[in-house]
């Protein structure tokens, strides 16, 4: 009787087991792939656009080269979840934060964030690995003037929320019932590492994915990720335009 208690215990853990969203892994895989196959597209286009050429993008088109990745991260969320499953938009995360504590544990997870990078960029610069060293955001992507206020708003708020909608409310959310938070967190921040497809910044922010992917799952909110996010962000730009 004991043993047969036990066993009940145990599969109804098992059928417990966390589900956040109703779509799967393979359809949050699925768009990811679409995001990646987007952007790869729209780069070979520039490629071929600007090849043999001196010529560059003109300040008007920064911007929505900067946008078109994230337009595409909107798309997948809502073709691939919104829409095919006909939820609300609370599902991916657009709910306030649960606990009292809410809005004080973003500032925690980005110091850590920041302390991080300080001693990665530290050891490698030690070490004499001067690729892995981060290069940051080259100061002419601003612009000036128009250009200047839309690619800020790009950096700092924008493309900051679309990617907590699309790497944590989307694909992370979709993982953590199948592999569980710990090894969703892994999976998601290793794509969230290497959608910025840049070497130098792909250990950094895969501590940083695995920061803001446990504010996520903390507060069932992409607003808690979203302001730590948005803050390092523009840390980053004001630190840019100091030097």
């Amino acid at each position: 009787m004991a043993a047969n208690s036990v066993t009940n215990v145990i599969e109804q853990a098992k059928s417990a087991r966390e589900r956040l969203t109703p779509w799967s892994p393979r359809g949050a895989l699925l768009g990811v792939a679409m995001v990646a196959g987007g952007s790869a597209a729209l780069l070979a286009v520039l490629a071929l656009a600007f090849r043999g050429t001196e010529n560059t993008l003109s300040d008007a088109l920064v911007p929505v080269v900067l946008a078109i990745p994230h337009l595409l991260m909107v798309s997948a969320v809502w073709y691939l979840g919104i829409r095919k499953h006909r939820v609300p938009w609370s599902v991916v995360g657009f709910r306030p934060p649960k606990g009292r504590l809410a809005l004080l544990i973003p500032w925690p997870a980005l110091l850590g964030s920041l302390v991080f990078s300080g001693i990665y960029v530290a050891t490698v610069t030690a070490l004499g690995f001067d690729f892995l060293v981060p290069t940051g955001v080259p100061v002419d992507i601003l612009g000036e003037g128009a250009r200047r206020l839309v690619t800020i708003v790009l950096i700092v708020l924008a493309g900051p929320l679309v990617e907590e909608l699309f790497f944590r409310g989307f694909v992370l959310a979709a993982l953590v019932g199948p592999l569980g938070r710990f090894r969703a967190s892994v999976v998601a921040s290793i794509l969230f590492a290497a959608g910025h497809v840049d070497l130098s910044v792909m250990v950094p922010f895969f501590v940083s994915g695995m920061l803001l992917s446990w504010l996520y799952l903390r507060t069932r909110s992409i607003w808690t990720p979203f302001l730590a996010h948005a803050a390092q962000n523009l840390l980053a730009l004001w630190i840019m335009a100091a030097t």
